[in-house]
């Protein structure tokens, strides 16, 4: 009971942080925008986003590569399989990493939890960030767990890692839909904020800045 309401307490402080970070820039002009999207319709949308790097990475080793291009024996698919689980938990690190760069508090705005209903981890930032702060963190986890690892097996021919890259480009996919969500954002007046409960972010844009 006791873990319980520490949960939910800070939940509620995620939840009373975002109304005084939208109250404020409400009151200096700053116009409201939500772009949010339900998880199921991040995880669909992953494929449309993420699916065409995998799917050109997976054809691009096996057309070059010759011989199998994966060791099918149970082993390898256990630890394809631990590796990943692993890979979540870093890949929500790594947002953590990239926003806490930007934030003026660093570590101490990085908020790590899980929605249970759906069994997803998640990092939230609790600080305001400019567009090409927010992208950073965002992409991160794509970049290093996904190309970055696609690139280490084909310099060394591992077959896991090269499964493991695109298991974690096609893991990132909610995060580069939302991030082509951001896109529009950049060259205005924008503070971008993690949404307190939802799969997205709110882009506070100064209305002055349309005119």
């Amino acid at each position: 009971m006791k873990e319980e309401n520490n949960k939910n307490t800070k939940k509620q402080q995620i939840i009373d942080n975002y109304e005084m970070q939208r109250e404020k820039y409400l009151a200096e002009g700053y116009e409201e925008k939500q772009e949010v999207i339900s998880v199921i319709k991040a995880n669909i949308m992953a494929f449309v986003t993420a699916g065409p790097f995998a799917l050109a990475g997976m054809l691009l080793w096996i057309v070059n590569r010759t011989g199998s291009w994966f060791d099918w024996r149970i082993m390898s698919l256990v630890l394809v399989w631990a590796a990943f689980i692993l890979s979540i938990v870093v890949h929500e690190m790594l947002h953590g990493m990239g926003w806490s760069i930007f934030a003026r508090k660093g570590w101490k705005s990085i908020h790590f939890g899980v929605m249970w209903e759906y069994l997803t981890p998640y990092c939230h930032c609790k600080e305001p960030l400019r567009p090409g702060a927010y992208l950073f963190g965002g992409l991160l986890p794509f970049l290093i767990l996904g190309i970055g690892m696609y690139i280490v097996a084909w310099v060394s021919g591992n077959s896991i890692l090269y499964i493991l890259s695109l298991l974690n480009m096609l893991a990132a996919g909610g995060d580069t839909t939302l991030m082509c969500m951001l896109l529009k954002y950049f060259g205005k007046d924008v503070m971008i904020l993690d949404h307190p409960t939802e799969c997205g972010f709110i882009a506070f844009e100064n209305w002055k800045d349309t005119l």
